[in-house]
């Protein structure tokens, strides 16, 4: 009996060990492919934004898409970007070309470049939409 005891307990300390030990994932840093879009054919038409609210400019369509995950839906800040859009001092500190080389060239390790998914035209659409957070 006593050696039914030690035997599971000593299988049960090696099953303890083995599962805590490996190393754990480490954290991933966000990339332009991340918010890149899926293939036509994977998208649901059914959940096309422009479809739903016919309203929303091509910035505040980025927005959704690109941005308001981690800078929240209406410019205040989010989980991951606590920036506030809103700020009348945020907005008198930043010009629109230093906007869009933020929108472009991201800021890392957090805010991936988008450069390679946004033409001149879409960011320009984008410092428009951060422009009217200032103005709401």
């Amino acid at each position: 009996m006593l050696k039914s005891v030690i035997l599971v307990w000593a299988l049960l300390s090696a099953c303890f060990v083995a599962a805590c030990s490996t190393d754990p994932e480490p954290l991933r840093v966000w990339t332009a492919a991340d918010h890149a879009h899926p293939p036509e054919n994977l998208v649901d038409p059914t959940r096309v934004p422009q479809q739903e609210r016919p309203d929303l400019t091509v910035g505040e369509l980025l927005w959704q898409g690109k941005c308001a995950r981690c800078h929240g839906p209406t410019g205040q800040g989010g989980r991951e970007a606590s920036v506030n859009f809103t700020s009348a001092d945020w907005q008198a500190s930043m010009d629109d070309r230093r906007i869009a080389q933020t929108i472009a060239a991201g800021k890392p390790p957090n805010m991936p470049s988008f450069a390679d998914l946004l033409s001149g035209t879409q960011i320009e659409e984008l410092v428009k939409h951060i422009r009217a957070f200032g103005r709401n």
